[in-house]
């Protein structure tokens, strides 16, 4: 018995210890708590009992000192740990070690808080005044800037604020800028990063810039959202960061509006009239901005570009009539034709400025600069294809055939698809300032199908960002899609922190214990 009285002492402690810090950790789950608590005492009651005698002359040995420098010395660890702690907490800093950083902003909610000029203040309405994923959310916001803060509110307790605030639904943020309480600022309903940023971003703006999608030509339609080729999606992201988005039926019009930032040509399958051409090339000379989409010819669907062709050619791009093709290789069936090119290759220009995600560009034809380019005209390819891709000019094999193959006729990769125009109106003789125009080779690139792909948003968002001149907005937007995370109870943490944290661990621990007692003695 007195052989093995050291040993109850020694699992006693090890009971006790797992037993405490159960108790400061969890709250729910008490059961693992009581019965390594009173296992813990009995065991060093055992111990206690068992050597009375000998802890007299330990006491007063050599054992007791060293007993005792040992316990100054832990009690000097434990407050070396308290004041790193407390230095910890004094200067507060985020370490996101998860591969798709889910636990930080992206590159453009950073941007948006970094950038307010104002106090920011967020009011989050829930039941009771708490949701955990919502303090998370405005937790994370805070910390990139100290002019924003939050507050989450009851609205059973303080109805005032609801009202004052037009608060009607649980769960919306109202977000109120400028340090003022009045009451107008913006409601969103969608916990989520990215509607958080986009109302962020309403809220901070003092007008909005205007987009004018062409129309009557057969070009996509911004209002449709349920088809593969509608833009949509793309209209929704745009009003998302402040835009209005219009149609803009130019026929019926003397010129393009004044008020319009941006204009958007996307892939017209019928001919534009010659006075929308000689309105939009009006338009650019007088420091307008343009994007240009074009679509491939096809034998089943013929389209008419021409018009928009030499439009762009008076601006420095050459749309070539072809198709950008780059076979891909698929296990056990070798290689297959691909009209859908990954691009990974941007050029330098501020749309792309710190972009390396891909993008997809399907049925995309080849753009190149124009070469004899006018004094005061920049040309600039800012996505281009693989080397293994090419431009076929032979469609009707293509098409018909669903055949490719490159030859002296084709242009090999990379291929420009994306090019970027900047010019100078006082050097081309125009008067002052600048125009702006981009041509896309590629109109489904920002459809309902593809603009979700890979990173196409935030290229066609970026471009329109550099063109309205909100240059600084340019970046990587926020995925709508987070990690998956499993919330648990606090009763459900606890059993779960008790039996996969606590008990695996002190089982081995007293295992290994019992083990080297045993070969000890």
């Amino acid at each position: 018995m007195r052989r093995s009285a050291a040993l109850y002492g020694i699992l006693g402690l090890v009971l006790l210890t797992f037993g405490l810090v159960d108790y400061f950790i969890s709250s729910g789950f008490r059961l693992f708590v009581w019965v390594n608590l009173a296992g813990g005492i009995f065991a060093i009651v055992l111990w206690i009992t068992s050597s009375r005698s000998e802890l007299a002359s330990i006491s007063t040995g050599r054992s007791a000192r060293y007993g005792a420098n040992a316990a100054i010395y832990s009690i000097a660890f434990i407050g070396l740990l308290v004041a790193v702690n407390y230095i910890s907490s004094l200067h507060h800093t985020r370490l996101d070690l998860t591969s798709e950083k889910v636990y930080s902003l992206s590159s453009q909610s950073i941007n948006v808080v970094k950038g307010l000029q104002k106090p920011l203040k967020l009011y989050g309405f829930f039941q009771g005044g708490e949701n955990p994923a919502a303090r998370e959310l405005y937790e994370t916001f805070a910390y990139y800037s100290p002019k924003l803060t939050y507050e989450l509110v009851d609205p059973d307790k303080h109805p005032e604020l609801a009202e004052r605030f037009k608060v009607s639904v649980m769960g919306t943020t109202h977000l109120q800028y400028g340090g003022a309480d009045s009451g107008e600022g913006t409601n969103v309903t969608d916990l989520t990063e990215e509607s958080l940023t986009n109302a962020i971003i309403r809220a901070t703006r003092s007008t909005k810039k205007v987009i004018e999608f062409l129309d009557g030509h057969g070009e996509a339609d911004p209002d449709d959202a349920e088809t593969q080729d509608g833009y949509g999606t793309i209209k929704k992201d745009l009003e998302g960061e402040g835009y209005e988005v219009r149609k803009l039926e130019l026929a019926q019009l003397p010129k393009v509006p004044d008020d319009a930032n941006l204009v958007v040509v996307a892939g017209p399958i019928k001919p534009l009239g010659q006075h929308e051409i000689d309105a939009l090339n009006d338009y650019l000379k007088h420091g307008g901005r343009m994007i240009a989409m074009f679509r491939p010819q096809r034998p089943d669907n013929p389209i008419d570009e021409d018009a928009m062709v030499k439009l762009a050619g008076e601006w420095g791009v050459k749309v070539g009539n072809d198709i950008v093709v780059d076979q891909v290789v698929r296990l056990f069936e070798g290689p297959a034709l691909g009209l859908n090119p990954i691009v990974q290759n941007y050029g330098e220009h501020p749309i792309t400025k710190d972009f390396k995600q891909r993008t997809v560009f399907p049925m995309s034809r080849s753009l190149t600069a124009e070469p004899n380019l006018k004094p005061g005209l920049t040309v600039t390819p800012i996505a281009s294809t693989s080397d293994t891709s090419w431009a076929e000019v032979d469609l009707d094999t293509l098409f018909r055939q669903q055949k490719a193959e490159l030859t002296a006729k084709d242009t090999r990769g990379p291929i420009t698809v994306v090019m970027a125009v900047d010019g100078k109106l006082e050097q081309l003789g125009l008067g002052k300032g600048d125009a702006r125009v981009v041509v896309y080779g590629s109109s489904e690139f920002a459809d309902n199908q593809n603009v979700t792909t890979f990173f196409n948003r935030d290229f066609f968002v970026n471009s329109a960002d550099w063109l309205t001149g909100e240059e600084n907005s340019i970046s990587i937007r926020p995925r709508s899609i987070r990690a998956s995370r499993f919330r648990l109870t606090e009763g459900q943490f606890s059993i779960v922190f008790a039996f996969a944290v606590l008990l695996l661990p002190e089982l081995l621990l007293i295992a290994g214990i019992v083990v080297w007692w045993e070969r000890r003695n």
